[in-house]
């Protein structure tokens, strides 16, 4: 089984628990306050308008296509770019939360917990001047080694996987593109 095919089943698993971790907020009481801004809510994310085929291979290494593309076939908020080879790959997954407080209540351990099994995801740093927050994780059982990253921006849970790489800058960079696309 390649990565890529890997990716697709552990996400699957860890896209269901996600939405099965998260928790609505709690409600507040009767006392009036001040309503603080609210930042603008993503209603839905395309993960393949987040990261291009082009993007994807620069990051990898090695030319990319759309792994859907062709066949028709895809997952609702992932997309996955791979190699002829089956070689490298860069994986996108984006959920959108109904707000940022269920996004934020998912926890990046939990999705890494999750994916340590299939991947030996470890090594876990803080990113900063990546969306809200972001976490980056090192994917040791991916073929050749890879890059997890985690990046939550206002009510979005974004993770992308590149393998095999071990440019930090190359993932982070795409991170950013990412979140800068999320509208």
């Amino acid at each position: 089984m390649t990565w890529a095919s890997r990716a697709l089943v552990g996400l699957a698993v860890a896209a269901a628990l996600t939405v099965a971790c998260g928790s609505s907020p709690t409600s507040t009481s009767a006392k009036s306050s001040p309503i603080p801004t609210k930042a603008a809510e993503i209603t839905s994310v395309d993960a393949c308008s987040l990261v291009t085929a082009s993007e994807a291979s620069t990051a990898a290494g090695a030319t990319l296509t759309n792994l859907a593309a062709g066949t028709g076939a895809s997952v609702p908020g992932m997309c996955i770019y791979g190699s002829q080879d089956s070689q490298a790959s860069v994986l996108v997954y984006a959920q959108a939360y109904p707000d940022s407080t269920t996004a934020d209540s998912i926890s990046p351990d939990q999705l890494a917990a999750v994916l340590n099994g299939q991947y030996g995801i470890a090594n876990a740093k803080a990113v900063t001047g990546i969306g809200d927050k972001a976490f980056e994780y090192t994917a040791t059982s991916a073929g050749g080694g890879g890059i997890v990253i985690f990046v939550f921006k206002s009510n979005v849970v974004l993770l992308i996987a590149v393998s095999p790489t071990a440019s930090s800058s190359a993932v982070e960079q795409l991170a950013r593109t990412a979140v800068g696309r999320l509208k």
